[in-house]
């Protein structure tokens, strides 16, 4: 994971021009706050649903070209609601995520990894196998100058072989739709 943050801050590096600016400071503290909701994506399981707010907070780890386009890291949290076969549960998720945008405006496109804990594990005929679960996600956002935004993502959950009852690790593979206020 390393080795991919270090070529993709060589690669912006050489897509927007030098020198860079390191740690800006337009890229620390509250980022947006917003909403989002989803649906599974493989019929392999029953179906579920997933709505959530969510919030994310600008850490001050940031790289930016003089043109503005830059990479920075982020920390993401969400708690939300997740629904399958007629059984809800509460879902609640914060971990780190990387964006690649120019200073907050416009096009942006980020990669993450949550930890999520569940308030159940079985929905239906799916058994989730417990706590914690793990999540990656990739998204795409567009983000108006009025502070508006608009975003996609695609999340994959799984319990990272962690099973508590041997089940083995059943995975949810969700399409991420969101409406957000940037700061």
């Amino acid at each position: 994971m390393r080795q991919i943050l270090i070529g993709l801050l060589l690669l912006v590096c050489l897509a927007c021009g030098m020198p860079p600016r390191w740690c800006s400071a337009s890229d620390q503290g509250w980022k947006a706050v917003g909403v989002r909701g989803g649906f599974s994506s493989t019929p392999k399981h029953d179906f579920f649903h997933q709505y959530e707010v969510y919030t994310t907070y600008g850490l001050p780890w940031s790289w930016r070209a003089e043109s503005g386009w830059g990479v920075a890291m982020e920390l993401n949290a969400a708690v939300g609601a997740l629904h399958a076969a007629g059984e809800t549960g509460i879902i609640g998720a914060i971990g780190p995520g990387v964006i690649f945008d120019k200073a907050g405006k416009g096009l942006a496109f980020d990669l993450g990894g949550d930890v999520n804990v569940l308030s159940r594990r079985n929905f239906g005929s799916t058994n989730l196998n417990g706590n914690p679960m793990f999540e990656g996600h990739l998204g795409v956002a567009y983000r108006f100058v009025s502070g508006l935004g608009v975003s996609y993502r695609f999340q994959h959950m799984s319990n990272g072989g962690l099973g508590l009852d041997g089940n083995g690790n059943i995975g949810l593979d969700l399409h991420m739709f969101g409406v957000s206020w940037n700061f």
